[in-house]
């Protein structure tokens, strides 16, 4: 049995006293400014006025909107009134683009793609957020009889993953449970092979998990920022599983969509948006700011938004990328990811979602 998937080096698990800051990509052409425009809720699709409402999750993840509008970017590329509408969870957030409660949401990409396989018409405007080791980890305590990847496989052991982004709150054969479980789960294949489908999931909030671990209750957490970092500095965890490695490194995680509907009319809103969060995402300066507007937007402690590991903030948007997305939900949930399908290869081709493109 592997200590790791095979091709990628071991990580330093060395006690994080200092966290890497961020981790930006490279600046790319996503750009591109069309006509000034604006828009606003209201019915899906239908006419807008003067504000553009974005729905979100505030996290590490969509920080970048964030960051946009305390910095006027989205005033200065034509959209003078955007205001951010916060929800709870990622079922919230695309409810309320479906609903006409919100122009553009901010939603991971488990979600975006089940709700297309089955009969949305979303366009995914920009890649808002990619993972990097360290963003998505397994956890458990000091002392505990789960040491390995391997170990996570026993009977009784109990997992804690998040439910925040969960497609269904039972799901069904043939939908992916979230994105953040398959891609543990195609992780912790690599090393335990089949013994991998018998792992017992708990959905439940991440400050749950981390409550549940300190009591026992749970054997292990999976757990992103900044769980990952209390789970560590409280309790002493210590990383099983980095969910974002092997085939999964570098995993799109959240992105930027609308109904095609919306986006057909208000091609300049679309482009000011793009405009506007391809200027925050490739700021030199962002990873300095990350942690200003996650103390204020997600309510962060100053110590935890200094500490935390942060993905990396993409300014272009790979098809190749957001295809692997689909596979990875697809290894669980081939009934409805059946790409041979006519249908649903139509609604889950990438190239056609991506404004842009």
């Amino acid at each position: 049995m592997r200590l790791d998937p095979a091709g990628v080096p071991l990580l330093n698990r060395g006690r994080r006293a200092i966290r890497a800051r961020c981790v930006l990509a490279a600046v790319s052409g996503l750009g591109l400014r069309l006509a000034a425009g604006c828009g606003n809720s209201g019915s899906p699709g239908g006419a807008v006025s003067s504000t553009v409402v974005i729905a979100a999750v505030p996290g590490v993840s969509d920080a970048a909107i964030y960051l946009a509008q305390k910095d006027g970017l989205f005033a200065a590329e034509g959209l003078e009134h955007v205001r951010i509408q916060t929800y709870q969870n990622q079922a919230a957030v695309l409810g309320a683009l479906r609903n006409g409660g919100a122009d553009i949401a901010a939603s991971d990409y488990g979600n975006v793609f089940d709700e297309q396989a089955q009969s949305a018409d979303l366009r995914i405007l920009a890649d808002g957020y990619d993972a990097t080791a360290g963003s998505l980890e397994v956890l458990t305590l000091p002392n505990s009889p789960v040491r390995s990847p391997g170990d996570l496989t026993h009977t009784d052991v109990h997992i804690g993953v998040p439910n925040d982004d969960w497609t269904s709150a039972n799901p069904k054969p043939g939908r992916p449970r979230s994105l953040d479980a398959e891609a543990a789960a195609t992780v912790l294949t690599d090393f335990a092979g089949n013994a991998a489908s018998s792992v017992s999931w708990q959905p439940m909030s991440q400050q749950q998990e981390v409550s549940e671990l300190r009591s026992h209750q749970l054997q292990a957490i999976l757990v992103s920022e900044p769980y990952i970092y209390q789970a560590e500095s409280q309790l002493g965890a210590t990383v099983v599983l980095d969910a974002c490695s092997g085939q999964t490194a570098g995993l799109p995680l959240l992105g930027y969509v609308a109904l095609s509907a919306w986006v057909k009319q208000n091609p300049g809103a679309v482009s000011d948006f793009q405009a506007a969060i391809a200027k925050a995402q490739a700021d030199a300066s962002l990873a300095g700011q990350v942690q200003g507007v996650l103390r204020s937007a997600a309510k962060m402690s100053t110590q935890d938004a200094d500490l935390i590991t942060v993905g990396t903030y993409p300014t272009s948007t790979s098809i190749e990328n957001l295809q692997s997305v689909v596979r990875l939900l697809g290894q669980a949930s081939s009934p409805l990811f059946d790409t041979n399908n006519k249908t649903t290869a139509e609604r889950l081709d990438i190239k056609a979602m991506l404004v842009g493109s």
